[in-house]
């Protein structure tokens, strides 16, 4: 039976070491998993590989619901193949509660769906402000990556180094990183 806390933020510009002390402290632990990495798709690296890595009577523990993502039904799939496999899921935002218990999972249905809901919102407020930053003359956009820099990371990862040390090399995101290794 093995602890595992999982901290996650979106952006290179956030950092999880805060998440992960402020869970460390709270809760007794085996592990610690952090990652940089959107929310928006469980499809996530260090997240698939600590899914792969419970077992029957481990626990995952993480800060809010929408540290394990911002769409309900991904969420609440998540949530129910751990209870299947006999994984505990404890969410810090709802007082260290189980949610594959049966009073969890309705409260974690609920929270996926304000996770969701905060997502959009977020969304909706960011739009709105590149509306007006174009209309004002004022907005630039993403930056695109440079070719080169992509070129150079897929030689890099072929001669061995992760992806992650390549990502922070090269001073782009990891999942900017993935989405162009895709």
């Amino acid at each position: 039976m093995t602890t595992y806390i999982y901290a996650r933020v979106s952006t290179d510009e956030q950092n999880s070491e805060q998440q992960a002390a402020y869970l460390a402290s709270r809760y007794k632990h085996d592990f610690i998993v952090e990652e940089t990495f959107t929310g928006t798709t469980t499809e996530r690296p260090e997240f698939q590989r600590l899914l792969s890595n419970l077992s029957s009577g481990d626990t995952m523990i993480v800060r809010e619901v929408s540290r394990i993502g911002r769409k309900t039904q991904e969420v609440l799939e998540v949530a129910e193949q751990l209870k299947a496999r006999g994984v505990y899921l404890k969410v810090d935002q709802l007082g260290g509660l189980d949610v594959t218990s049966a009073a969890g999972e309705m409260i974690l249905t609920v929270m996926a769906g304000l996770a969701k809901m905060e997502r959009e919102q977020m969304k909706e407020r960011q739009a709105i402000g590149i509306a007006r930053a174009k209309a004002e003359g004022k907005y630039q956009g993403r930056q695109a990556v440079n070719p080169a820099t992509i070129k150079t990371a897929k030689m890099l990862i072929e001669q061995g180094q992760s992806k992650v040390s390549v990502a922070k090399q090269l001073g782009i995101g990891l999942s900017t990183l993935y989405k162009h290794l895709a």
